[in-house]
C-alpha cells in the first residue's frame, strides 16, 4: 500500500501559473541596452523580432512593445511579460556586477539604525 501512495505522489504534476511560465521562458531571451535610453529584448523564436522596453514615468514600471504586454499589461496592473522579466534580470545582473557593494550596504544600514536609535532615545528622554 505504501508503494501505491509513493507512486501517486511522484506522478503528481506541478501546475505553474502563467506568470511562472513567462518567467521561465524569460531565461531564453537576450536583452541589450538601447540608445538613447531603455532596453531591447530579442524574441525567443527569432532575433529579427525586437521589442523596446522603457520605464513608464507615470507608473514607474517597465513597459514593453510586445503584443502580450500591450493587450494584457494595460488591463492587469503589475503585469510582466517575458521580456519585462528578462530585462529585470538583466538590470539586476548589471547592478550586482558593477555597483553593488555589500560593505557599503552594511555601513548604510548600520548608520541608519544608529541614527534611528539616537532619535528614538531623544524622544523617549523628552517624554520622561
Amino acid at each position: 500500500m505504501k508503494t501505491n501512495e509513493k507512486k501517486r505522489e511522484s506522478s503528481r504534476v506541478e501546475v505553474f501559473s502563467p506568470a511562472e511560465q513567462r518567467a521561465a521562458r524569460a531565461a531564453r531571451i537576450r536583452v541589450a541596452e538601447a540608445e538613447p535610453y531603455g532596453w531591447m529584448a530579442y524574441s525567443e523564436s527569432e532575433d529579427a523580432n525586437l521589442y523596446r522596453l522603457y520605464r513608464d514615468p507615470a507608473s514607474k514600471h517597465l513597459a514593453c512593445t510586445c503584443g502580450d504586454f500591450v493587450f494584457r499589461g494595460n488591463a492587469e496592473p503589475g503585469y510582466e511579460c517575458k521580456h519585462v522579466a528578462a530585462t529585470l534580470k538583466f538590470i539586476a545582473r548589471q547592478y550586482l556586477a558593477s555597483e553593488y557593494d555589500p560593505h557599503k550596504q552594511r555601513t548604510n544600514t548600520t548608520s541608519n539604525n544608529a541614527a534611528e536609535n539616537t532619535a528614538n532615545f531623544r524622544s523617549v528622554r523628552k517624554v520622561a
